[in-house]
């Protein structure tokens, strides 16, 4: 009877064994789909951390841009009186004040629309900093045509050359201008070319 007894009390022992290995294996299974499910939540977090990241890096860009383009366009205005009338005077040429002023009231209203632009975000800016570009660079191109080209056409026929610390300093200044505004054309277009411009 005590073998018996032995036998039927070893059965259910090793009966329960498997069932607690299953029980075990169900347990890690959930357990490691919830590990998957925590980490593919970690993962998309995480990309779009970067995806915000990069859209406040190219907001960032796109600031620092106009904020070139406005100082761009500042200095341009002051060249045209600080430097430019100067020179003419040295020359003994005339200066034709309300040619340069109306050059000098189309760039300050570039400067406005730019400014207001830094409140701006999106396609708008975008759009309409690139029409800023367009008129900057076609009032450049008055300015070359009108005013500087004659008082180089001028000084060039002159027997005698004036030594004008004034035509100098246009010149060096002017050139350093559309070097930058060259940059500029070249980060909103790939064909718009302002070199014409520069001075030898």
């Amino acid at each position: 009877m005590s073998d018996q007894d032995t036998e039927t009390k070893e059965t259910p022992d090793s009966s329960e064994a498997p069932e607690e290995k299953e029980v075990d294996h169900l347990s890690d299974l959930s357990e490691l789909e919830k590990i998957k499910a925590e980490l593919q939540k970690e993962k998309e977090k995480a990309a779009q951390e970067l995806a915000e990241g990069e859209d406040e890096d190219e907001d960032l860009r796109e600031v620092d841009h106009l904020q070139k383009l406005i100082t761009l366009s500042v200095k341009f205005d002051h060249h045209i009186g600080m430097y430019l009338m100067p020179a003419f005077i040295d020359c003994g040429l005339k200066y034709d004040h309300r040619l340069a002023e109306s050059y000098t009231v189309q760039l300050t209203t570039i400067q406005s629309f730019l400014r207001l632009l830094e409140k701006v975000d999106g396609v708008t800016r975008e759009e309409v900093t690139k029409q800023c570009i367009l008129n900057l660079r076609n009032i450049i191109q008055l300015v070359h045509k009108n005013m500087v080209k004659p008082l180089y056409r001028e000084v060039g026929l002159m027997k005698k050359k004036p030594k004008s610390e004034s035509l100098d300093n246009f010149k060096q200044n002017w050139n350093e201008r559309l070097d930058d505004l060259q940059k500029t054309c070249d980060f909103e277009y790939q064909i718009l070319d302002v070199k014409g411009f520069l001075l030898k």
